[in-house]
Parts: structure tokens; C-alpha cells; sequence
């Protein structure tokens, strides 16, 4: 195959023979074009403006606002979901009717909401963003006319908030269901703890405040404890008293036999009685007398014999008081030792006490933080639950999409106006003619058919052949008769 550049003259000579077939596609789909456009209606679109919030109930602290960009573009996502939803758009179609379209009973079909939601209905971020990036969005719809475009888009707007409610009012009783569960269960496991440490409090009785007490980490000692103590002390303080009480008994005893043994007694035990500690003194003063009056006289002496009876008068008045006061003890002595009986019983009841309370105390603890924890999970369960109904109840009354203006239509539509339509129509048939035509049409030093463009389908006609064999050549150009000599 030759290299040389195709020259203009075959190129026109080529143009001129097949005329007829770029021709022809260019009207052809000039025609087609042309059809479409009178058989078809301009598209209108309609956007409106909408600002989404999250739901006030559990996030006031961000007055309305979402918590990170994952969750607004869930939202808005879900948002494009619902407004896709054939219901939705179902709902939508019947509001606004069919327009001119006759036999409307059953309007609209599934084959129309169908095209209707994949082709006309849409929801995008402003300035081509993406979801996520902002809480403005814009409602976009198609429709044949501006008005019905409008009307399309109210219409659409309002079946998607009602909608949105019913999803956030299914989301709520399906979450109340849930929550009003787990509020039954965690009523049950502290009713449950509730029944124990009662049981355990009853047995306790009075005690019950010494039992919390003990339970209480950062409290002081309790009652019995303290009570404990003070036993404890006047225990110890009715001992002491009672052997003083009964060693001075027992001197006494010993003394109304022997006065000379009350000689030997302490001041301490005597002070008590002063009368004895008089007539101590006076026979140790009257002894005192008879051994002086003993180194300088006789025992027939009369003043020796007088000190001798001074001084046996003393001890027999001191035993005499003596067994006096032991007969008079007797009731002291009963109750300082029935006291300390009752002291040391009352010591042994608070220390039983004591041990057992020590004994369940683990129990009433473990009881005691169980109530707690589960008073704690019912108040946050009634707390969740209480939540739920606000927000099912507020789904039924509000929304959280707002418009921020009425819809807008654009000045022009959208489609492809007819005059426009045509002219792509025939440019792409001349395309597309041209482009035959150069697949099917010879280069400049290529085999000829004929003088016909005919030919390059069926074959040179007979003629050709003929006028061929005559010329010499077997040989014809487009557009010429007998080929011209070179000169």
C-alpha cells in the first residue's frame, strides 16, 4: 500500500458518489431527532432547601446538633432512603394527580413509581458536596411542567416528613418495647434484693442500726459497741468495789472474834465506818495506857486494874460494833454482787450480739451493694424508658427536616430543547454516514467497481464492462466518461 497523502480530488470524488448514503443518515436521523422532539415535553426541575437536625431528647447539651459528621451523613442518607421510598412517592403522585393523563383509577402503576423514584426524585448536598459536610440539603424533583414541578416537590416534602415521623415513631416503640423489658427485669432483681436484706433486717431488729453501722465503712463505732464498752468499764468498776466490800466484810468477821485483827486494818477500809475507827483508836489508846501503867504497877494496882477493864470494855464495844455493822453490810454486799452479775450478763449479751451481727454482716453487705447496683439500674432503665416516650411522643409532632424557603424552578428546563435535539440528531447521522462512507470507499490507486456507488455492493454492471474492454484501459473514474490521456 502506498504511503502518499490521499489527494482532495479523490477525497471530493468519493463525497460526490456516495452523497446519497451520508446523506440520507444525516436526514434520516435528522428525522428521528425531529420526532422525538415533537412527541416528547420539556423537564422541569424543582429543588428546595431543607436544614436536618438530630433529636433534642438525650443531647441537649448539643441543642439539636449531631455528634460527629458519620452520624449527619447516616441521617441524610436515611433521608435520601425515605424520599426514594415508593410509598413516599406513591403518596406524592396521588396527591398532585395525573394531570391531563386519562384513565387515572389506577394511577399511579408500580412501573411509573418506579421510574418516577429512580429518575426524578433525588437528594443532594449543596455546591456538589457530599453528604456529611453540611446539614443543609436540597430536595430535587422532575416534573413536565413548573407548576406540577412545585406542586411535585411540596407534596413530596410533605409525605416525606410523615414518613420520617413514622420511622422515628416505629424506632421508638420498638426501643420502648425493648427499654419497658429491661425495666420489668431490673424492677424484678430489686424487688428481689429488696425481699432479702428485709429478711435480714427484720431478724436484726433493734439492731438494725448497729448492722448498717457495721456496714458503713466511714462511720464510727455504733451503739452496742459503744455500749459495750461502758459495761465493760463499770463492770470492771463494780469488781473493785465488791472485793473492797467483801475484804472489809471479812475483816469485820474476823474482828468481831478477835478485836485485835481490826487493829491491823488500813484506814481505807475503816473510813467507812467511823464509829469503828473510834473505838480502834480508844483501844489503841487503852492498851497504850495498861503497858505504861503495867512497867510501874502491880496487877493489883487499882489504876492498872482500872485500864485493864477500860480496855476490855473498848473491845467488847468493838466487837459488839463489829457484828453490828457485818449484819448491816448484808445488803450492801447482795447488791454490789448482784450487780456485777447483771453487769457481766449484760457484758456477755452485747459481746453475743456483736458476734452475731459480725456474722452477717458479709451478707448484709454483699445484699446492701446489690440494692444499690440495682437501684441504679432501675432508675437509669426508667430514666432510658422515659426518654423513648418523649421521643415516640415527639415523632408524632414534630420533624427534623424544616424547609428553608418554598421550592425554586430554574428559568429554562432541563431537557434538551427540540431545535437543539434535531441539530445533534442530524450531526450524529452525518457522522455516522461520513464514517461508512470512508470504510466502504476505495483509496485513490484501489480496484474500481463502477461508475455507480451501487456497485460497490453487487458488482460493475455488464455495460461497464463492455465500455471498459473499448477504452483499452478496463478502468473509469467517478464522475467521468473515458479517462482523460496525460499529457
Amino acid at each position: 500500500m502506498s504511503a502518499a497523502p490521499i489527494p482532495w480530488k479523490h477525497i471530493r470524488n468519493v463525497l460526490v458518489l456516495f452523497s446519497p448514503l451520508w446523506g440520507g443518515a444525516a436526514v434520516l436521523f435528522g428525522l428521528f431527532g425531529l420526532s422525538y422532539s415533537l412527541f416528547s415535553s420539556d423537564v422541569w426541575s424543582a429543588k428546595q432547601p431543607l436544614v436536618i437536625r438530630d433529636e433534642a431528647t438525650g443531647s441537649v447539651d448539643r441543642l439539636g446538633r449531631f455528634a460527629s459528621q458519620n452520624e449527619l451523613k447516616a441521617a441524610q442518607e436515611t433521608i435520601l432512603e425515605m424520599a426514594k421510598n415508593p410509598e413516599v412517592v406513591a403518596a406524592a403522585l396521588r396527591q398532585i394527580g395525573p394531570g391531563k393523563r386519562s384513565g387515572a383509577d389506577d394511577w399511579p402503576s408500580v412501573k411509573t413509581i418506579e421510574t418516577v423514584a429512580d429518575q426524578c426524585v433525588n437528594l443532594v448536598a449543596p455546591q456538589g458536596s457530599e453528604f456529611g459536610s453540611s446539614e443543609v440539603i436540597y430536595l430535587s424533583v422532575k416534573a413536565k411542567k413548573p407548576d406540577r414541578a412545585v406542586a411535585f416537590c411540596n407534596a413530596l416534602f410533605d409525605n416525606l416528613t410523615e414518613q420520617l415521623r413514622k420511622v422515628r415513631r416505629v424506632r421508638a416503640d420498638s426501643i420502648i418495647v425493648e427499654l419497658t423489658h429491661a425495666r420489668d427485669l431490673a424492677r424484678q432483681n430489686l424487688d428481689e434484693a429488696l425481699t432479702m436484706i428485709q429478711e435480714i433486717e427484720v431478724k436484726s431488729g433493734i439492731d438494725l442500726g448497729e448492722l448498717r453501722n457495721l456496714n458503713d465503712t466511714i462511720s464510727g463505732d455504733g451503739t452496742s459497741r459503744r455500749t459495750l464498752e461502758t459495761t465493760t468499764s463499770d463492770r470492771q468498776a463494780a469488781e473493785l468495789a465488791l472485793s473492797k466490800l467483801e475484804a472489809f466484810h471479812q475483816l469485820l468477821v474476823d474482828g468481831a472474834s478477835d478485836p485485835q485483827k481490826l487493829l491491823i486494818s488500813g484506814d481505807e477500809l475503816m473510813s467507812s465506818q467511823p464509829s469503828l475507827q473510834r473505838l480502834k483508836e480508844g483501844l489503841i489508846d487503852a492498851q497504850l495506857e495498861t503497858s505504861k501503867l503495867a512497867g510501874n504497877h502491880t496487877v493489883l494496882n487499882p489504876k492498872r486494874r482500872v485500864a485493864m477493864a477500860v480496855e476490855e470494855e473498848i473491845k467488847r464495844r468493838l466487837q459488839q460494833e463489829a457484828a453490828a455493822v457485818v449484819r448491816g453490810m448484808q445488803p450492801e454486799l447482795k447488791l454490789a454482787r448482784d450487780r456485777v452479775n447483771r453487769l457481766r450478763q449484760q457484758e456477755a449479751d452485747l459481746t453475743k450480739k456483736l458476734a452475731h451481727l459480725a456474722e452477717i454482716r458479709a451478707t448484709y453487705a454483699k445484699l446492701d451493694a446489690q440494692l444499690k447496683n440495682r437501684t441504679e439500674q432501675f432508675a437509669a432503665a426508667e430514666a432510658a424508658l422515659a426518654e423513648a416516650r418523649a421521643s415516640r411522643s415527639a415523632a408524632l409532632s414534630t420533624n427534623l427536616i424544616a424547609e428553608l424557603g418554598p421550592p425554586q424552578v430554574g428559568d429554562s428546563p432541563i431537557s434538551m430543547s427540540g431545535t437543539m435535539l434535531t441539530t445533534g440528531s442530524t450531526t450524529a447521522g452525518l457522522m455516522f454516514g461520513l464514517g461508512i462512507v470512508f470504510l466502504i470507499a476505495p483509496g485513490p490507486s484501489g480496484k474500481t467497481y463502477g461508475r455507480r456507488w451501487s456497485d460497490y455492493l453487487g458488482g460493475r454492471r455488464a455495460s461497464d464492462h463492455a465500455s471498459g474492454s473499448e477504452g483499452g484501459s478496463g478502468q473509469s473514474f467517478p464522475n467521468d466518461r473515458r479517462a482523460k490521456p496525460r499529457t
